[in-house]
C-alpha cells in the first residue's frame, strides 16, 4: 500500500469536491490542524482516521486505500466509460429545442409526467459555457465528435462512444473540439427534496 498515494488521493478528492480543511474538520470531528498535518505527511494516518475522512468526503474508504482505474482514484464522483469497453449504441429521436449556457438542448421524452430523469441531446459550442453546479446526477454518451469535459479540477477528452456518469454538485462544463460540433446524449437525474 503506497501511503503517499493515499494522502495525495485525499487532497485530490477534497479539491475536486471543493471541501476546505475547515469544512472537512467539521464533518469528521478531526481538527483542522491535524488534517493539515496529514496533508503534508509522508505516511497515512490510522484506518480509523481514514474512515472518518472518507465519510467526510462522502466516499467509500476503499477509494482511499485501493484507488481505482485512474479516474475513480482521483474523482470517485464520476465514472467514464470508453467505447471500446462497450458495444452498446443508443438510438434516440429528437423533440423540442431550447438554448442554454452556450449549449443547444433537444429535449427527449418531455411528455412523461413526474419523470425522474431528464434526457436531452446536447450540442456544445466550441467555447465552454459557464460552470454549472446543481444537485443530482448526470449521464452522458458522446454520439458524434469529440468534447472536452471539465469536471472539478479535472479535464477529460471524450470521443464518439465514450460516456461519463457523475455527481452534478461538482462544477462542470464542456465544449466541442475539432472542426464539427459534437452531439451528446445527456440524462439528468435531479434529486427531489421531500
Amino acid at each position: 500500500m503506497d501511503e503517499k498515494a493515499i494522502i495525495d488521493r485525499i487532497g485530490r478528492i477534497r479539491n475536486n469536491k471543493n471541501i476546505t480543511l475547515k469544512a472537512l474538520a467539521a464533518k469528521t470531528g478531526l481538527t483542522e490542524g491535524y488534517l493539515s498535518r496529514i496533508t503534508n505527511a509522508t505516511s497515512a494516518p490510522p484506518i480509523s482516521t481514514l474512515t472518518r475522512i472518507a465519510q467526510g468526503l462522502d466516499i467509500d474508504v476503499s477509494y482511499l486505500l485501493l484507488g481505482g482505474n485512474g479516474i475513480e482514484e482521483d474523482n470517485p464522483s464520476i465514472v467514464i466509460s470508453r467505447k471500446e469497453d462497450s458495444d452498446k449504441i443508443p438510438t434516440t429521436k429528437l423533440s423540442s429545442n431550447a438554448p442554454l449556457h452556450r449549449y443547444h438542448f433537444d429535449s427527449l421524452g418531455s411528455e412523461k409526467r413526474g419523470k425522474s430523469m431528464q434526457p436531452h441531446i446536447l450540442t456544445p459550442d466550441f467555447d465552454p459555457g459557464e460552470f454549472l453546479q446543481h444537485e443530482g446526477e448526470e449521464f452522458f454518451y458522446v454520439l458524434e465528435g469529440t468534447i472536452e469535459f471539465l469536471y472539478g479540477t479535472e479535464r477529460y477528452e471524450l470521443s464518439q462512444g465514450d460516456s461519463a456518469y457523475f455527481d452534478s454538485h461538482i462544477p462542470h462544463t464542456g465544449r466541442s473540439l475539432g472542426d464539427k460540433m459534437a452531439k451528446v446524449l445527456i440524462v439528468f437525474y435531479p434529486y427531489r427534496r421531500r
